[in-house]
């Protein structure tokens, strides 16, 4: 499966999860699979150009958008966030870190949620 329907997929997972205890991270979800489209044509467009020419063929960090980043942010942020939600967001911005599709400034956001969870999980132990 190629990178941007995996993305696509766990931010579908995301949406169908976060529908009703947190319905802004459903439509932040959204919002990211539009700008995930136009972020794979504008790919595409690369693609050609580069088999055209003899230059070097776009890697998966023209993905790097907070837009797509922000739904699994979202998600991550509430510390009693449901158990399936947060896999799926935690799964997808490792997804996002091993694909270079997360922005260098984007560092501190994944570790600020990390830390976030680490706290909800040490508070119920």
């Amino acid at each position: 499966m190629n990178f941007v329907a995996q993305v696509e997929d766990h931010l579908r997972d995301l949406g169908a999860e976060a529908r009703k205890a947190h319905p802004g991270v459903k439509e932040a979800s959204e919002r990211a699979i539009i700008n995930l489209r136009s972020l794979q044509t504008q790919y595409v467009a690369a693609v050609r150009r580069s088999s055209g020419n003899a230059q070097k063929h776009p890697t998966t960090a023209l993905f790097q958008s907070q837009d797509v980043l922000r739904p699994f942010l979202l998600a991550a942020n509430y510390s009693d966030a449901d158990y399936e939600l947060l896999v799926i967001a935690l799964d997808s911005m490792q997804l996002l870190l091993r694909g270079d599709a997360v922005c260098s400034d984007d560092g501190a956001q994944i570790s600020r949620v990390l830390v976030i969870q680490a706290w909800g999980c040490a508070g119920t132990l």
